[in-house]
C-alpha cells in the first residue's frame, strides 16, 4: 500500500512538471496535476484487480478523459490542458525503452515481449481517449436534449 501511495504521488509530481512545460495557467494546475494522479491511481486499481495491462490503461484513460471533460467545463478551459498532463504518467516509457534495447542488442525475446506490451499500453490508452471523447459527447447531447424539453 505504501509503494501505491508513493507511485501516485510521484505520479502527481510529473504531472506538475509536464503541467508547467506546457504552461497550464495557474489557475488550472492543480486540477491538472491531480488528473494525472487520478489516472495513475485507476491504473493500479484496475491492474490489481484485472492484471490486464490493457484493459488498466483503457480503463484509466478513459476516467482521466471523462474527469478532463468536467474539469474543463468546470473551469472553462480547454479538456486537453488536463489531459495530456495527465496522460504522460500511463505512456510505456521503460517498454518502449527495453523494447529498443532488445532491438539494439539483437535480444529478440526481449525485443518481442515489450514491444507487445508497448503496443498494448499504447492501444489501451489510445482506444480509452476514443471511447472516452465518444460517451461524453452522447452524454452532453443527452443532457443538452432533456434540458430543451424541460424549457
Amino acid at each position: 500500500m505504501k509503494q501505491e501511495i508513493i507511485q501516485i504521488i510521484t505520479a502527481a509530481i510529473g504531472t506538475l512538471g509536464f503541467s508547467i512545460y506546457f504552461r497550464v495557467s495557474e489557475k488550472n494546475v492543480i486540477a491538472s496535476t491531480f488528473g494525472g494522479a487520478l489516472g495513475w491511481a485507476v491504473y493500479l486499481i484496475i491492474f490489481e484487480l484485472t492484471s490486464s495491462i490493457f484493459f488498466a490503461n483503457f480503463v484509466a484513460a478513459l476516467v482521466l478523459n471523462i474527469y478532463s471533460e468536467i474539469v474543463a467545463r468546470c473551469l472553462k478551459a480547454p479538456a486537453n490542458i488536463f489531459l495530456i498532463p495527465g496522460i504522460v504518467a500511463l505512456l510505456p516509457g521503460a517498454a518502449l525503452y527495453y523494447t529498443m534495447s532488445g532491438l539494439v542488442n539483437s535480444d529478440s525475446q526481449m525485443f518481442t515481449d515489450n514491444l507487445v506490451k508497448t503496443g498494448l499500453i499504447t492501444f489501451g490508452i489510445a482506444v480509452g481517449i476514443v471511447v472516452g471523447s465518444v460517451l461524453f459527447i452522447y452524454i452532453e447531447k443527452f443532457v443538452n436534449k432533456h434540458k430543451k424539453k424541460k424549457q
